[in-house]
């Protein structure tokens, strides 16, 4: 009776979801331990887990800190702004491209430009997947936003592509069957030269409202509720930042306490930070950030209190292929965690163009 109590205990043991115990190794701290857990039983060493490439263990403490996820095919990379390299598999993923990221979830399109192309959310921890209608061919929106969790039913994505006298956006909610798509014909002053409104980074949704911020400074505002009737263009904001295209690198735009931030960096490595003054419709130059940390990426940015830094950018840059690359609004300068350096510029560094951050605690 003894013997068959085990067995079943066993058994139960090893039929443990795969999700579930990829959750329990991220709370190991000790190599040791680790590979303990792997050599229980068969069934356990063939979850797919976080592997790590550097002697330094994991603690709690860090997997706070975010994670730069890049990917290599169906490998993804997963660098720690301190000092650890992780990398995971994701077959599923082999061929989809990351649009945006938030709360630990993925926004993924795969399809090639002249067909449909599948749209679907990702839990990189969990792998749940939640698929989202067809995009029409038609649509080829190169920035993307959602809000809410996907899976809540108050969740919203927003995708944006503009065109030389029109901007497309794509709306889609939960229970929503198609995407709704509105054409907005901008006004003769807003297409004037080069000046014409631009979306070069992700949307940022507040309170219900989309910001779209351009190559110029100039913030495109509407309702998703609301599209057509909403938009509107602060205008103020060009002549306070008239970049010349081949000045600017990257822009980014990230909502912090209820204000929204603007960080534009230029090809020789200056970086500039803006407040939107909504009473003003107007930037106000940021010199300092307190005790806040920004992680940008193409895929994903966002503002946080630090834990172990503050007044600090992080750019998905990498120095010497494996370490993190921050800006450092104290110093003026680029630094790295683990290497002595400090410069004015991000030459000979790797920018990671397909990355997104993400947070697995």
């Amino acid at each position: 009776m003894e013997k068959a109590f085990d067995e079943e205990l066993y058994d139960f043991w090893a039929k443990l979801p795969s999700e579930i115990l990829s959750l329990i190794q991220t709370y190991i701290t000790r190599e040791r331990d680790y590979n303990i857990l792997r050599f229980i039983c068969k069934s356990w060493r063939c979850i797919s887990v976080l592997h790590r490439q550097s002697p330094f263990p994991i603690d709690y403490l860090s997997l706070r800190s975010p994670l730069l996820m890049s990917s290599q095919g169906s490998r993804y990379n997963f660098f720690h702004p301190l000092h650890h390299t992780y990398y995971m598999q994701f077959p599923e993923l082999s061929e989809d491209k990351i649009i945006y990221s938030k709360d630990g979830w993925l926004l993924i399109i795969s399809g090639t430009v002249r067909e449909e192309k599948q749209t679907f959310f990702f839990n990189s921890l969990t792998k749940m997947r939640i698929d989202l209608p067809i995009l029409p061919y038609y649509c080829r929106f190169a920035k993307f936003s959602f809000s809410g969790l996907p899976t809540s039913k108050d969740y919203v994505v927003v995708g944006i592509q503009n065109y030389s006298i029109y901007v497309d956006i794509g709306v889609i909610k939960f229970g929503m069957d198609n995407w709704q798509i509105h054409e907005i014909s901008l006004e003769e002053n807003e297409i004037t030269c080069w000046e014409r409104f631009h979306v070069f980074s992700n949307p940022v949704i507040v309170d219900g409202c989309c910001y779209c911020l351009d190559v110029n400074g100039k913030v495109g505002i509407f309702d998703p509720n609301d599209v057509i009737n909403s938009w509107k263009i602060v205008r103020k904001t060009l002549w306070r930042l008239r970049w010349s295209r081949d000045l600017l690198f990257q822009n980014f735009m990230v909502e912090s306490d209820g204000e929204l931030l603007a960080i534009f960096l230029t090809n020789d490595g200056r970086v500039y930070v803006y407040k939107l003054d909504e009473l003003k419709l107007d930037w106000i130059k940021v010199k300092d950030l307190k005790e806040k940390v920004i992680y940008l990426s193409n895929a994903s940015s966002w503002v946080e209190k630090g834990i172990n830094s503050k007044n600090k950018i992080y750019f998905p840059l990498l120095y010497d292929d494996k370490a993190l690359v921050f800006y450092s609004l104290s110093t003026r300068r680029y630094h790295s965690n683990g290497y002595d350096f400090s410069r004015n510029n991000f030459y000979d560094m790797k920018y990671l163009p397909h990355s997104s951050w993400i947070k697995i605690m």
